[in-house]
């Protein structure tokens, strides 16, 4: 009779799992960003319950990879909308510097700092995000990231001081920016692996689409509006505020999250309490120390992410110089200026080829070769057209401005630069994801954030005193010099990568 009992309540137990996979997502997530690199199960030390804490089946319809395409086409649209709204925020502010610096009464060092501080602000909210994220869960995180920075922008735009101007600037970009920690990992919830390159796509354009989109958005808006700045304040409201009503529709994708709220709904408690401190300063500490320790030891994660933050903040150096060069060699107004942006643009659509096609041909042949597991320096292809074509635009648009030469000759020089700043950093992206895998996957891409965003923070502050002091060719050629000598890193990763992954610190691809 015993026995029957036991029998009659683990049968009782599995409806209440299986009712609960088929019922609404539920209102709160929990995620680990590293599982977003690549699913995996949860381990057996959460004791008795562990055996619930997976998928039922492969068409477990609460897995968020089983749901509608259209579904999960909508979720994958979410992080790269708010991306781009989050990175549109840095230069749409460009065009507004001379009337700052014209109705406050400041240099153009005070006025260019709310550019700098808002994306200094990226280093600090994704490090804090990723691992709230692990409490709380990624769809939080979407509804509390962006709702920061409509909020603070808000203030911004009212601002009557260029000291809280600078002040809530920062916490725009610090608020609005946790949702870049957590869009791969929400797109590799929702599709395999196999799928999930091309899914990313929107996201990983994001960085580069929104500040190459908005010295042309703000110069517009402001110029309609009567060359009042604030419009440049606005017009990231109007863009963002649909997102944010869009995004009140989303559910729930982190499998860890999923599951334990399942088993939550059974038993009565989650394994691992929500609340604990201990366990949040744990994973805040963990989301700090080790992309900055894996930056300093890891030759891959460091070189890699001083070259992708180079070539990052070669465009953040273009609101200066594009605005310099611009004006005094072609007398370009702000919104002719705006216009130049879309060299880069093209050039940004060649990468995407550039890339697809590497993907199609060579690394396919390299997977039929290794059986499905080619070495990740097959990832590289696309960096090392980078590396050569990056150099190529610096020096195009450091010697052909000049009074007898069309200004569409440096416009183009935007193409090849474009061209060679994206392909470089997806082909890394990529390839430190495959090297560090899902165990460290997101500290390596996190240490590659931290230099892109804090190169792109700074060099706005010295760019034009440079054209000033060196004058427009030479100053340029700094950056193409610079260039040039980053040109061997993904080379030397492609022939020695093997070999430095061997002596890794941390455990990474065998192949």
């Amino acid at each position: 009779m015993e026995s029957s009992t036991t029998a009659d309540q683990h049968a009782l137990r599995e409806k209440d799992i299986e009712a609960e996979a088929e019922a609404a997502m539920p209102p709160l997530g929990m995620s680990n960003e590293e599982e977003g690199l690549k699913s995996r199960n949860l381990s057996s030390d959460e004791g008795d319950v562990a055996k619930f804490l997976d998928w039922e089946s492969d068409t477990d319809p609460g897995n968020p990879q089983n749901w509608p395409k259209g579904k999960k086409i909508f979720h994958t649209l979410i992080p790269a909308l708010y991306g781009f709204v989050i990175t549109v925020g840095t230069s749409v502010y460009v065009p507004a510097i001379p009337h700052i610096m014209a109705q406050y009464h400041v240099e153009r060092e005070i006025a260019v700092l709310p550019l700098s501080l808002y994306t200094f602000g990226f280093l600090v909210g994704p490090l804090l995000a990723a691992p709230l994220s692990e409490m709380f869960g990624r769809r939080i995180i979407y509804w509390t990231t962006l709702p920061m920075l409509l909020l603070f922008t808000g203030i911004a735009g009212a601002s009557d001081s260029v000291a809280l101007l600078i002040v809530m600037r920062f916490l725009a970009g610090a608020g609005g920016s946790g949702t870049l920690a957590i869009g791969a990992g929400t797109i590799a919830d929702l599709w395999s692996q196999k799928s999930s390159g091309k899914a990313a796509l929107g996201f990983v354009m994001a960085p580069f689409l929104g500040p190459a989109l908005g010295p042309l958005t703000g110069a517009y808006i402001i110029s309609e509006y009567d060359d009042n700045w604030r419009w440049s304040m606005w017009v990231v409201i109007i863009i963002g505020a649909p997102i944010l009503l869009i995004s009140l529709f989303m559910q729930e994708t982190s499998k860890t999250r999923i599951l334990r709220l399942r088993e939550k709904k059974f038993s009565g408690k989650v394994p691992h309490q929500e609340g604990d401190t201990h366990l949040l300063l744990q994973k805040l500490k963990q989301g700090f120390v080790r992309p900055i320790h894996m930056m300093f030891v890891e030759p891959l994660v460091g070189f890699l992410s001083i070259y992708t933050g180079f070539s990052f903040a070669m465009m953040f150096s273009f609101f200066g110089s594009y605005s310099y060069v611009f004006q005094i060699v072609y007398h370009f107004n702000q919104k002719e200026i705006g216009l130049t942006f879309l060299g880069i643009l093209v050039g940004f659509i060649f990468a995407i080829m550039s890339f697809g096609i590497f993907d199609v041909t060579l690394y396919r042949k390299a997977m039929h070769k290794a059986n499905g597991n080619p070495a990740p320096e097959h990832r590289l292809y696309a960096a090392l057209l980078g590396s050569v074509i990056l150099p190529l635009g610096l020096f195009w648009f450091a010697w052909t401005p000049d009074k007898e030469t069309h200004w569409i000759v440096p416009v183009l020089a935007g193409v090849p630069f474009g061209w060679g700043s994206l392909a470089i950093f997806i082909s890394a992206t990529t390839y430190l994801v495959d090297v560090y895998q899902a165990s460290n996957g997101a500290s390596a891409v996190a240490a590659n954030g931290i230099l892109r965003y804090g190169f792109g923070a700074i060099f706005p502050l010295f760019t034009i005193q440079m054209y000033k002091a060196m004058g427009i060719h030479w100053a340029g050629s700094v950056f193409a010099f610079v260039a040039l000598a980053m040109m061997p890193v993904p080379w030397i990763f492609f022939w020695k990568g093997k070999s430095l992954r061997a002596r890794s610190h941390y455990d990474t691809s065998k192949n």
